[in-house]
């Protein structure tokens, strides 16, 4: 049997001279002593109008966690979870977050039982924590029965009124798109169609939506890409010649770090790579960054690997989580093997306890935007070669693409494999995405893969 909670007491520690309430804590449920202040509470009674306060604020507070337990679980057994009206649309949110973390944990510890790797399992929860923000500032005191095509659309006029100015961002900001609405809309429709799922709704609200805007992904060119990679082996670009338009580059300087970290390793002093390594895989494979940064040397339960000897790139390993994103594995491209094997002599070599394959001297890496984003803009990609277009700095922002990211790396890949009349089927296959996603994406903005039939 449980022992019996004690209830709160108020004594007086002789040894202290001081006033002290033991209770427990509402959160916890473990036992707490509080101290009271000698120098303010002196006499007995100053010491029980602490105590006093002291229950009415824990009371308050083992309420409100109820309150919030009650949003994230739900009782299963109460008919009220099952009306629209009485549901609120924050505790459907609230409830949905619950749910993805839950799932995240679950992959975090998975990792962790396969001997994880340096990256965080997933990234679902917080990017519907930031749609949950916008949408509990306009949707909040409001119920499911609410959600109606009016107050929808009610929501994306109010959230395309508004601009995002990121942190530390001097400029106005840039408009919020129809399409970032939308996506806010589905993390809506998302938590309702879980909430109905547990409690099967007596009616299930339909979350109106505005269409899903035309795709336009960006890309490289060759030529874009040999400067990107160019600029990640140290080179920069110092001027272009007159007469051919090619680039002049220079051997970059070292920074202090990189210096200091030459001269005191000597002989052992390893070029640190993991960008070149990063760009030759992604653009070689079109294999999301994620996945790249994840890859290891040999075979693991969740992470992908290069089975170099099968020449097999395999994306994730047997016990990777399930996702609508996928990762098949592949041929490791004629171009990449070679350098494969380079990068793992090398690692054999001087880093022998290194476990992946983008590594920063043998410490897997988490993200790598930053570092892209420094060597797109070295590498002059501010202005599109297909084209002439530029990225940013439009006179209309809505004319903006924005600066290359490293998932740029797979739609050039992607639309590189078309190019050279590969079949979408195919590209498909080697990407993991659909016959019908690669013709939507990128058959209509990228056609010169058609030549043939349009020759015919």
């Amino acid at each position: 049997m449980a022992r019996k909670r004690e209830g709160a007491s108020l004594l007086y520690e002789e040894d202290r001279k001081q006033w002290t309430i033991r209770d427990y804590d509402p959160a916890t449920g473990k036992r707490v002593k509080i101290r009271l202040d000698r120098d303010r509470v002196r006499t007995r009674g100053e010491a029980e109008k602490a105590f006093a306060l002291h229950i009415v604020e824990r009371d308050r507070k083992a309420d409100a966690l109820a309150r919030e337990r009650a949003i994230v679980a739900p009782d299963t057994d109460d008919p009220a979870n099952q009306d629209p009206r009485l549901v609120s649309i924050a505790a459907t949110l609230a409830f949905y977050l619950g749910i993805l973390d839950r799932k995240e944990q679950a992959i975090e510890d998975r990792i962790g039982a396969g001997g994880g790797g340096g990256r965080s399992a997933g990234g679902n929860a917080g990017l519907a924590a930031i749609h949950v923000v916008h949408l509990l500032r306009h949707w909040d005191g409001r119920t499911l029965a609410q959600v109606r095509g009016q107050t929808c659309r009610a929501y994306v006029t109010a959230r395309t009124g508004e601009t995002h100015k990121p942190r530390g961002s001097k400029g106005p900001g840039k408009p919020i798109s129809e399409q970032t609405a939308r996506r806010e809309l589905q993390t809506l429709s998302a938590a309702i169609g879980a909430w109905h799922k547990e409690f099967t709704l007596t009616s299930r609200p339909v979350v109106s939506m505005p269409e899903a805007g035309q795709a336009h992904p960006d890309w490289l060119t060759e030529r874009e890409y040999a400067r990107l990679l160019r600029v990640a082996q140290g080179w920069r670009w110092v001027a272009s010649d007159v007469s051919t338009r090619s680039p002049v580059w220079e051997r970059a300087n070292d920074t202090p770090f990189v210096a200091q970290w030459r001269a005191s390793a000597g002989d052992a002093y390893v070029e640190d790579d993991h960008m070149e390594r990063f760009l030759e895989i992604g653009f070689a494979t079109g294999t999301r960054s994620g996945a790249i940064l994840d890859t290891r040397w040999a075979r693991h339960r969740v992470d992908g690997h290069m089975d170099l000897a099968a020449r097999t790139y395999h994306r994730c390993g047997p016990d990777a989580p399930p996702s609508r994103k996928g990762q098949p594995p592949c041929r490791i491209p004629d171009r990449l093997l070679p350098r494969l094997k380079e990068w793992r002599e090398t690692d054999r070599t001087r880093l022998p306890d290194s476990s992946h394959v983008v590594h920063e001297r043998g410490v897997p890496i988490a993200r790598v935007d930053k570092a892209f984003g420094r060597l797109a803009a070295l590498a002059g990609l501010d202005r599109r070669d297909i084209d002439g277009a530029m990225r940013v700095g439009n006179p209309d922002p809505r004319d903006d693409l924005g600066m290359p990211t490293p998932h740029i790396l797979r739609h050039t890949r992607a639309t590189l494999l078309l190019q050279a009349g590969v079949s979408p089927r195919e590209v498909g296959e080697f990407l993991g995405m659909s016959t019908k996603m690669v013709e939507r994406v990128y058959g209509h903005h990228h056609v010169e893969y058609q030549a043939r039939a349009a020759a015919a």
